[in-house]
């Protein structure tokens, strides 16, 4: 039976955006599968195909991927940013508490 390089070419991308709905969503378990499961079905795809007739379409995919990890980047320079704050703050109000106690 025939592989259909472009329907396997849409499933890898249909993985990324699937990715990216679970990351705006923060649905870390679903997004940790969606990995997963495009790795596999990247991996079985270059396995199986001459890549380099359909290396503009694999250059596209990629350029999606880097789009993908930059903003989960972005998303992990904002969690940790809020989280510094979260602890900047914490200290601030334990601090204040400590001086409003002290005679």
């Amino acid at each position: 039976m025939p592989i259909d390089h472009n329907a396997m070419l849409q499933a890898l991308q249909a993985d990324l955006e699937s990715l990216k709905n679970a990351i705006s969503s923060e649905d870390h378990p679903l997004a940790e599968r969606i990995v997963n499961d495009h790795d596999a079905r990247l991996r079985a795809y270059i396995q199986a195909h001459d890549v380099a007739e359909q290396l503009p379409a694999l250059q596209q995919l990629q350029e999606q991927q880097q789009t993908l990890i930059a903003r989960m980047r972005e998303l992990r320079d904002e969690a940790a940013t809020h989280l510094r704050h979260e602890r900047q703050s914490a200290r601030a109000v334990n601090a204040y508490q400590q001086a409003g106690t002290l005679p």
